[in-house]
C-alpha cells in the first residue's frame, strides 16, 4: 500500500526523433549530461518540453535518481541498437513506440471492489487538481467523519479520535464515493496534460463516472449520485430481510446459464465481466447453494465483499429513490461517446433516454464484455482505467484476447509503488503510443 509521505520526486525523460540513429543520439548525449553532473530534473524539464508525440520513433522513461537513470539510458541505447521487435518495453518504467497511433482511445472507470486504504495518495498531495474534486466530494458525503479519513485511515497507535479504520473503506456507502473520487482526480490530472479519451464506460459504479467523463452530467452533480448511490445501496434490501449477495464464476456465460437452468436457481448472471468468468446476484440461501454447485461441478467460484444482490431485484429498495434523485440531474449532449452495461452500446442523445437508461442501471445485469466487444468494433485499440486498481485492464485483455489492442492502468501496481510512478508510467506509455499528452504540465522536480 502506498504509504503518507513514502515517495520520492518522480521524473520523466521523453526522448523523440526521426530515425533511430537520432533517437538514439539523444540518448547518449543525455547519458553524457548526466556523467557531466547534470541533475536528472533539469534533464527532465529540457527532453518534457522538446517532446512531440507525432515524431516518428519515440521512447520514455519514469524514475527517480535511485533509480539509476543513466545506467537504464545505456540499457535503452543497447535496446535500440539490437532492435528487438519481440521485446516493445526494453526496461521496466520505459516504453519504446513508432509511427501513429494504431486507433482511437477509451477510459474505462472501475466500480466497487477495487478501493483500498492510501490509494493516489501521491496524486492528492502533488496535483492541485484534486482540491476541488475533494471539496465537492466532502460536500456530497456529508457526514463525519469525512470521506478522507475513510481513504486515508490513521495509523491504530494514533488513531486517538475514534476515526474509521482501514476495514471501513469497503462499506458500501463509503467505496463508491471514494472511488469515484480518486477516479475523477485521476480524469483531472490526465486533463491537466492534455491526454482525451475518444470514448468512454465503467463498470458497474464506475459508468457514473464514466458519464461525468463523458460531460453528460456536471462534477458535482456526479459527486451527489455517488454519494447517493453508495448509501441506497448499502442500505438495499433491509425491508425484505435478506440484502442477498454475488458470487463470481470462473466459466463462459453459456455455462454459468446452463447450471442456473438445471438447478432452478433463483439468481441472474448480473456480471457477463469476460469470455471467462460471470457474476451471480441473488437471495444469500440460493448464492450459498450454486457457490456448492459450483465445487461439486469443479469450477472455481467466490464470494465477493459486497452488501447486497447489486444488478437484481434485490436492490429494487435502492432503485425507485435513486430514479427519484436522476429526476433532478440535468443532463447534456456530452462530448465523447459513453457506453452503456445495460445495451453495451453509447448512451442515447436526448436527456430523457439517458436518464431512463441510467434509471434502470441499478436493477439491470451488466455485459461489459460486448460493451469492450462494441468498443473495438468503433476503432477503439487503447483502453486505460482511470481509477484505484487493475480489475477492468485484466478483463479487457481477456475480452480482446485474439485481437491487437493496447490495455492498462493508471494505477498500475494497486499501491504497491507510489501512484505518482504508476502515474508516470501511464503517460509514458501513452506518448510512446503516439496520443497526445503535454508533458511539459510534469511537475517539476526539486530544484535544490
Amino acid at each position: 500500500m502506498e504509504h503518507p509521505y513514502s515517495y520520492p520526486g518522480i521524473e520523466i525523460l521523453a526522448f523523440c526523433a526521426d530515425s533511430i540513429s537520432e533517437l538514439d543520439g539523444q540518448i547518449r548525449a543525455a547519458r553524457q549530461d548526466l556523467s557531466d553532473g547534470t541533475r536528472i530534473f533539469t534533464l527532465s524539464a529540457k527532453t518534457r518540453r522538446a517532446f512531440d508525440p507525432k515524431a516518428a520513433y519515440r521512447l520514455l522513461w519514469a524514475g527517480t535518481d535511485s533509480d539509476t537513470p543513466a545506467e537504464n539510458l545505456d540499457a535503452a541505447s543497447e535496446w535500440l541498437k539490437s532492435r528487438q521487435p519481440a521485446a516493445p518495453e526494453p526496461l521496466p518504467c520505459m516504453f519504446f513506440g513508432k509511427n501513429g497511433p494504431e486507433g482511437k482511445l477509451a477510459f474505462l472507470f472501475p466500480g466497487q471492489g477495487s478501493q483500498y486504504p492510501f490509494m493516489a495518495r501521491s496524486l492528492i498531495e502533488t496535483f492541485t487538481e484534486s482540491g476541488p474534486v475533494l471539496e465537492a466530494a466532502e460536500q456530497a458525503f456529508g457526514r463525519n467523519p469525512p470521506l478522507l479519513s475513510y481513504i486515508y485511515p490513521p495509523e491504530k497507535e494514533a488513531n486517538v479520535h475514534n476515526l474509521p479504520d482501514a476495514a471501513a473503506l469497503q462499506n458500501t456507502d463509503v467505496a463508491q464515493p471514494a472511488i469515484g473520487t480518486i477516479s475523477l482526480i485521476m480524469l483531472k490530472i490526465l486533463a491537466r496534460h492534455q491526454l482525451s479519451a475518444d470514448a468512454a464506460c465503467g463498470h458497474s459504479f464506475g459508468e457514473l463516472t464514466a458519464l461525468c467523463a463523458g460531460g453528460l452530467i456536471r462534477d458535482r452533480d456526479f459527486m451527489t449520485l455517488s454519494a447517493a448511490r453508495g448509501k441506497l445501496m448499502a442500505e438495499a434490501g433491509e425491508t425484505s430481510g435478506d440484502r442477498g449477495g454475488m458470487l463470481a464464476v470462473r466459466a463462459p456465460a453459456e455455462t454459468i446459464e446452463s447450471l442456473i437452468r438445471e438447478h432452478e436457481a433463483d439468481v441472474v448472471l448480473a456480471n457477463r465481466n469476460s469470455p471467462s468468468q460471470g457474476v451471480l446476484s441473488g437471495p444469500t440461501e440460493e448464492i450459498e447453494r450454486m457457490q456448492k454447485v459450483c465445487r461439486q461441478n469443479r469450477i472455481i467460484s467466490a464470494r465477493l465483499p459486497v452488501s447486497a444482490a447489486f444488478h437484481s431485484r434485490l436492490v429494487l429498495d435502492a432503485a425507485d429513490p435513486f430514479r427519484e434523485i436522476l429526476a433532478s440531474i440535468p443532463f447534456f449532449p456530452g462530448t465523447i461517446p459513453v457506453y452503456s452495461n445495460t445495451t453495451g452500446k453509447p448512451y442515447p442523445e436526448n436527456e430523457a433516454g439517458a436518464r431512463n437508461l441510467l434509471g434502470r442501471h441499478l436493477l439491470e445485469p451488466v455485459n461489459f464484455e460486448d460493451e469492450i466487444i462494441n468498443m473495438y468494433d468503433s476503432g477503439i485499440r487503447t483502453f486505460i482505467e482511470v481509477g484505484p486498481g487493475a480489475v477492468l485492464t485484466g478483463l479487457v485483455k481477456k475480452i480482446l484476447a485474439r485481437h491487437p489492442h493496447n490495455a492498462f492502468p493508471i494505477d498500475g501496481s494497486g499501491g504497491k509503488k507510489p501512484a505518482i510512478l504508476d502515474l508516470a508510467c501511464a503517460l509514458c506509455r501513452s506518448a510512446a503510443l503516439g496520443y497526445r499528452v503535454e508533458l511539459d504540465k510534469w511537475p517539476e522536480g526539486d530544484k535544490e
